[in-house]
């Protein structure tokens, strides 16, 4: 199972993140990234609005994060990824967005879809699990990924200084 997430829509469901924050994408990466880890689960996050300069694609272990150009909005590649994979392998995938569109666009085309409110309580829920199996240090700390330095390369070229 992989879950194709618009993560500008998913951004302003979870608490300490805002749209307007310098960072906002970053923040959202790296929660993705913890539940990614401790679901299990491969993710695939979609951001529209993406700088001529900025790298298309990038993986980080299960994370796939795909940046838009201006040409297209992230709504559209979901919608047009879930259509190139076909009804059989669409089955896979869980598409996250609170857009009714977007949601009626990748049903019909085979995925299965949950709301971004939805989704954003699932990552608590499994952060919760996670902290109760010691998987974190203490209850309402914040999650720190283990980053490789190679992870910590990319993520500073994509989001470093010059940015």
């Amino acid at each position: 199972m992989e879950y194709y997430i618009d993560g500008h829509n998913l951004i302003p469901k979870l608490s300490g993140i805002r749209l307007s924050d310098e960072n906002d994408e970053m923040k959202l990466l790296e929660r993705i990234q913890e539940y990614a880890r401790l679901s299990r689960r491969k993710c695939t996050v979609f951001f529209d609005k993406a700088p001529d300069n900025k790298t298309r694609d990038a993986n980080y272990g299960t994370l796939h994060v795909i940046y838009v150009t201006h040409h297209m909005k992230a709504d559209e590649e979901i919608i047009e990824r879930v259509v190139r994979l076909g009804k059989i392998r669409a089955k896979e995938v869980t598409v996250v967005s609170s857009d009714q569109h977007v949601q009626w666009q990748c049903h019909q085309a085979g995925a299965a879809t949950i709301t971004s409110e939805t989704f954003a309580e699932n990552m608590n829920r499994t952060f919760s699990c996670g902290e109760r199996n010691g998987k974190h240090s203490k209850k309402g700390q914040r999650i720190e990924p283990k980053l490789s330095s190679k992870e910590v390369e990319e993520w500073l070229e994509i989001f470093g200084e010059n940015s």
